[in-house]
């Protein structure tokens, strides 16, 4: 059976597990990815200087509808599979499924930042201009966590040493995220950084900067970071001691803190764990075009958020 957003669209529990997405969230974002699409796809080559033939003209291609291309790309990124399987949910050869994620992929991402979905990048913003779109951050404050997704362990030596995590002997990339403590929309995401990049170095180099004590809370990756004036919340660690000497231990208040503090990040875990649904930046990445690993975690972030934005469990 070939899929297609028709007969999807009559069995809304099976589109959702296909796609992350409800019928009313696909719909959302139909209209953004036809008209990005339009924009990057059909307009070059309509303009194109030697092109005789009109618009439309020609065969039709094996996804002629633009709700069955928008289906395509967002059950690869959900469910990431081998491209001869993808192949044959939609009755296409190996190489034009390879084709078509290529093609769309970059036209999902512009839609998604069209409809002020994607997070915007964290490099040398002002968290005054987060807070001018979300008042209620000047007092819950902003999270923020490393998340990190595998690659394949590369050939070159020198490679190796940088992507090495160190976490479950793997291989990685990795983001630093900022997000909102009550709803869980991711607000702003670095640049990716190798595996073995400590978190709070990539935001030392992120150059952010802020003019009033704005809250920010991590976890103990983030002890010493300093954002302009804002004030920066992790754990409190033991005090360490030499070989032989008996640990210290923490007083009842500052295990209070850690526990406070702990229960305010949960929020960040579970928004990491809402943009892992998609299998694309949870398995091994296969895909070895440059870029193609910040373009699948962004799609994921991006899609997480219009969830969030339209689903009222989220709201809050």
């Amino acid at each position: 059976m070939r899929l297609s957003y028709a007969t999807l669209a009559k069995r809304p529990a099976l589109l959702t597990r296909l796609t992350g997405l409800t019928n009313k969230e696909f719909e959302h974002l139909l209209a953004p990815f036809a008209s990005q699409y339009e924009q990057q796809i059909i307009q070059p080559r309509v303009s194109a200087p030697k092109r005789v033939r009109a618009g439309g003209g020609g065969q039709k291609g094996a996804l002629p509808e633009i709700a069955d291309k928008l289906l395509f790309i967002l059950v690869y990124t959900r469910i990431y599979p081998l491209l001869f399987i993808q192949g044959m949910l939609f009755e296409l050869a190996e190489s034009k499924a390879c084709t078509w994620v290529k093609v769309l992929l970059p036209v999902l991402d512009a839609a998604l930042g069209q409809a002020w979905l994607r997070p915007k990048r964290a490099t040398g913003r002002s968290l005054e201009e987060i807070i001018k779109e979300f008042p209620e951050l000047k007092e819950l404050g902003i999270l923020t966590d490393g998340t990190e997704r595998p690659i394949r362990r590369p050939k070159d030596e020198e490679k190796q040493k940088t992507t090495y995590s160190g976490k479950k002997k793997r291989h990685t990339k990795k983001h630093v995220t900022l997000t909102h403590p009550g709803t869980q929309r991711i607000l702003a995401v670095s640049e990716e950084a190798a595996g073995t990049k400590h978190d709070k170095k990539i935001l030392d180099e992120a150059n952010l900067s802020c003019t009033t004590p704005i809250p920010i809370k991590g976890d103990s990756g983030f002890q010493g970071l300093q954002v302009g004036q804002a004030v920066v919340t992790t754990p409190i660690k033991r005090k360490p001691t030499k070989k032989g000497q008996p640990k210290s231990q923490l007083t009842d208040e500052q295990k209070a803190h850690n526990r406070a503090l702990s229960q305010q990040r949960i929020s960040i875990e579970h928004s990491n764990a809402g943009f892992k649904r998609n299998r694309s930046v949870v398995e091994v990445l296969r895909n070895t075009r440059q870029g193609m690993s910040d373009l699948l975690a962004m799609v994921a972030m991006g899609l997480h958020n219009l969830r969030v934005s339209m689903r009222t469990s989220y709201q809050f």
